[in-house]
């Protein structure tokens, strides 16, 4: 059975925020000049950029001023087990951008996390939808929509589309009927490099047409808030390798993170030295003249 049912000539569909505030601006402005009348939201809207009030300041706001569907990530879900004393946060690169982050959430947005579904069934113009994070209840489910977890989900698909985040990466796939629509990640894509992204679906009479956007947004600024906030020195290392997951459209972090044995993952040194190995540098002047380098466009 679905839970709700919805109206909408335009629907934008979000998910993966990461806190980038400047880039959930940047799609929100955009949908809003294509005319879109209902706001998705797919999950994890904080974690790894600087800015978790702000973006989830901006999602009340949109709440009041449009009909929303929105679910949790796993990210909310890992400041709900913090909050519990189950899941704990340190300083370091490991999990200081949790620890970062949970210390920037208010009551309020704690309560919201709580009062919010992982997956969900809904109707859009009496059109069924089901919705996710990542697939069903499993938050971190992952696929990218080429292996052989697709086959998965494609299986177990209950209705004709389903939407859902959590990959980062921006795809649509159609078979035997069924679509299974990601509209990748708006705070770091993993395909678009200092781009963010979206989808809109378009009602027509005829049917529905998904659009997957890219959109160009202040990225200099949200560079410019990962050092200002202090958020750098609470998560050096992973607070910088995101940064170069942004400007590139590469998964730096998990590559990284893979480089540090479990037994050392509290050691600086170590991430450190295989963070240089990777060619990163660690000031904000060196990754704006990255920046530059990579998209001389952007300047």
């Amino acid at each position: 059975m679905c839970n709700s049912q919805y109206s909408s000539r335009k629907t934008a569909v979000f998910s993966d925020i990461h806190a980038n505030y400047y880039a959930f601006l940047a799609c929100y402005e955009d949908a809003l000049r294509r005319g879109a009348d209902l706001f998705i939201f797919l999950g994890d809207y904080i974690s790894d950029f600087a800015d978790p009030e702000r973006v989830l300041d901006l999602v009340y706001e949109i709440q009041k001023l449009h009909p929303c569907v929105c679910l949790r990530g796993n990210r909310e879900r890992y400041m709900l087990e913090h909050a519990k004393g189950n899941q704990p946060f340190l300083p370091g690169s490991k999990t200081g951008s949790l620890l970062y982050t949970f210390q920037h959430l208010r009551k309020q947005d704690i309560l919201f996390f709580k009062g919010l579904p992982a997956s969900d069934r809904i109707l859009i113009n009496g059109i069924p939808f089901e919705i996710a994070h990542a697939f069903k209840e499993d938050d971190r489910f992952f696929f990218d929509g080429s292996d052989s977890h697709t086959d998965f989900v494609f299986s177990n698909m209950e209705t004709a589309c389903l939407l859902t985040g959590h990959s980062h990466i921006q795809f649509l796939h159609s078979r035997n009927g069924k679509t299974i629509l990601n509209p990748g990640s708006i705070g770091v894509p993993r395909d678009h490099g200092y781009l963010t992204q979206y989808a809109l679906l378009e009602f027509t009479d005829s049917g529905v047409i998904p659009h997957l956007l890219q959109v160009p947004y202040n990225i200099r600024e949200t560079i410019h808030r990962q050092f200002e906030s202090g958020l750098v020195y609470m998560a050096p290392h992973w607070a910088i390798s995101v940064l170069y997951d942004a400007i590139t459209g590469k998964d730096h972090t998990v590559t990284l993170l893979n480089r540090i044995d479990s037994s050392h993952v509290h050691n600086e040194d170590i991430w450190h030295h295989a963070a240089l190995d990777m060619g990163m540098r660690f000031t904000e002047e060196e990754i704006m003249e990255y920046l530059s380098f990579v998209s001389p466009s952007i300047d």
